[in-house]
């Protein structure tokens, strides 16, 4: 075959993939230019290989971009997608793996690449690697109450994989339970802090460690011992999902890594100059990201705790105004602190480390302070430290709340992790109303509790929340009739532990989980779920849906709370 004429079949080829994975619309535009990089995934077991990840990461770029192949077993990069240059390429696909690890393919600005990938099946220890803290979870041959009472909350601070590939018998793993349950919130095996209270004789008799595991310590103790390696290899099946298909493959996800490798993005927010801000859960950082370009820059405030405590550092929250401002919940120390994206300044406030909440403040000239079991307060800030501030009380009720959102006249919402309610303060009279969450429906396994983790509000003022201990994500509409207010959508997913919803406000609903390296995405009208799996272990406990202005399909940003690591999360279906 002649040079040309292998050209010609090369282009041929491209352009039958574009019409597999894009229809035949796609399809001229790819004859005329192809995708930048284009092939077939297979293994021996199966034959062509339906929704494996591929990832194509440049080198000396921070950017990584998947795409997900069909059920021909195609996967194809657009063009504009990929920079011409030298890339690595790896996948994702529970049960296999990529000899090697990776390949290496040459992307040109006036040719399409083709690399096809023969997989091959993964040993017990790449699966084991290989499987979420859900997948983990699921595979534990334990009753689910055990699972939900000892383990679920693993993931705080690490995967699932860490407790079921140690090698601790019961009687170790009880301390190590109790040494583990004191670090504070924003800890990571290579990042922890310590309570203040610990600090003096941390490691000494009179501290965490000369005193005697409590009963759920040693609980989860033994099941921990009865699922790891404390008696040789694992005793059980190690369970995966099933991969993704049908229109949960027609996604294209940009991975963008941080600077910092201890680096906790864990909420993450659109600013008015296109920039996409985060803040640090384990440290008094905020920063920002261009999309386009993968830059990022970081700005740190002072330590907030009391002169010469040690009290814990980072912040768990960061709320935009809609106006430039990032109100940053600073967590154990005094705050908030605010920082103005337009003079790339900080404001200091020393009073509460909760959330705060000034998007409908241009209602009545309040913000909202709360959660974190903090006492609802609200708020004008005077500047220079200098605020007026009133407590909310309630009567018949708590106002206790792990997160809070405000509606467009400015009423405050919330609920906490056991709540068995969600509460609604009106601005104007500051009086509650309750409304119970019913006890059904629930997800599937993993989903023995109830209340709320994250939450927000929609265009329609109605409150979206993630039913994390339920397995369903939550819809208030004060508007409707008394006993019709609320909805629960139960997620499809085994411990998919969703923890926050947000709506599009053009017809869809997005969560994110923890445990399942997942985010999904849900119609509202047909109650249809798409899920889709995203290329590394993601711990999220936030996402920011993009709505685009010209009308289209929404996307999700979600930070990496675990891994320094920031996802752009792109449908391609409706």
């Amino acid at each position: 075959m002649t040079c040309k004429s292998r050209l010609h079949a090369r282009f041929a080829t491209a352009a039958a993939f574009a019409t597999i994975l894009f229809g035949s619309g796609a399809a001229a535009g790819f004859q005329a230019a192809g995708p930048a990089l284009t092939g077939r995934v297979s293994a021996s077991a199966e034959g062509v290989m339906e929704g494996v990840l591929v990832n194509a990461k440049r080198e000396g770029s921070n950017m990584t971009v998947t795409v997900v192949s069909n059920s021909e077993g195609v996967y194809a990069f657009p063009r504009n997608r990929l920079e011409f240059g030298r890339y690595v390429v790896t996948v994702r696909a529970g049960g296999y793996v990529l000899p090697g690890g990776e390949k290496v393919v040459e992307v040109k600005s006036n040719a399409t690449a083709e690399l096809n990938l023969r997989l091959e099946q993964a040993s017990l220890l790449e699966k084991a690697l290989q499987l979420t803290s859900a997948e983990w979870l699921h595979s534990y041959p334990l009753p689910e109450e055990t699972k939900f009472t000892a383990l679920r909350d693993c993931t705080r601070c690490h995967s699932q994989s860490k407790a079921a590939m140690s090698t601790y018998d019961a009687a170790t793993a009880a301390s190590v339970m109790q040494r583990m349950s004191v670090y504070t919130s924003g800890s990571t095996p290579p990042s922890f802090q310590l309570p203040a209270s610990e600090v003096a004789n941390w490691g000494r008799p009179g501290g965490v460690m000369g005193r005697d595991p409590s009963p759920l310590h040693r609980q989860q103790a033994e099941a921990m011992a009865a699922i790891n390696l404390s008696k040789g290899l694992w005793h059980y099946p190690l369970k995966t999902f099933p991969r993704p298909k049908g229109k949960e493959t027609q996604v294209i996800l940009t991975m963008y890594e941080l600077k910092r490798p201890l680096a906790k993005p864990h909420d993450v927010q659109l600013g008015p100059d296109g920039w996409l801000y985060y803040n640090d859960f384990n440290d008094n950082v905020i920063g920002k990201l261009n999309p386009k370009t993968g830059e990022t820059k970081e700005y740190r405030y002072p330590y907030m705790g009391e002169k010469g405590s040690f009290t814990p550092i980072g912040n768990r929250t960061m709320m935009h105004d809609g106006k430039g401002k990032f109100y940053i919940g600073t967590q154990n120390q005094l705050g908030p602190a605010i920082f103005d994206s337009k003079t790339e300044t900080f404001d200091l406030y020393s009073f509460s480390g909760a959330m705060t909440l000034a998007r409908s403040a241009h209602v009545d000239g309040w913000a909202w302070n709360g959660g974190a079991g903090a006492p609802l307060s609200r708020v004008q800030f005077k500047g220079n430290g200098e605020i007026v501030r009133e407590i909310v009380r309630a009567e018949g009720g708590s106002l206790a709340a792990y997160d809070i959102a405000v509606d467009s006249k400015n009423n405050v919402y919330g609920g906490d992790r056991n709540s068995t309610a969600i509460w609604k303060v009106d601005a104007k009279t500051l009086q509650p109303t309750f409304y119970p969450i019913p006890p059904k429906p629930r997800g599937g396994e993993g989903s023995l509790g109830g209340g709320m983790r994250r939450a927000t509000v929609d265009a329609k003022d109605r409150f979206w929340w993630g039913g994390f201990d339920g397995g369903f994500i939550g819809m208030l509409d004060p508007s409707r009739p008394a006993g019709q207010e609320m909805k629960l959508f139960p997620v499809p997913l085994p411990w998919f532990q969703p923890y926050i919803a947000e709506n599009d406000d053009a017809g869809y609903v997005w969560t994110g989980s923890i445990s399942a390296d997942r985010v999904a995405r849900m119609n509202e009208a047909t109650g249809e779920w798409t899920v889709y799996l995203l290329p590394k272990e993601t711990n999220i406990r936030h996402i920011h849906v993009e709505r685009p202005p010209n009308g289209g399909l929404s996307s999700l940003w979600v930070g990496m709370n675990h891994q320094a690591r920031i996802i752009h999360i792109e449908p391609l279906a409706p």
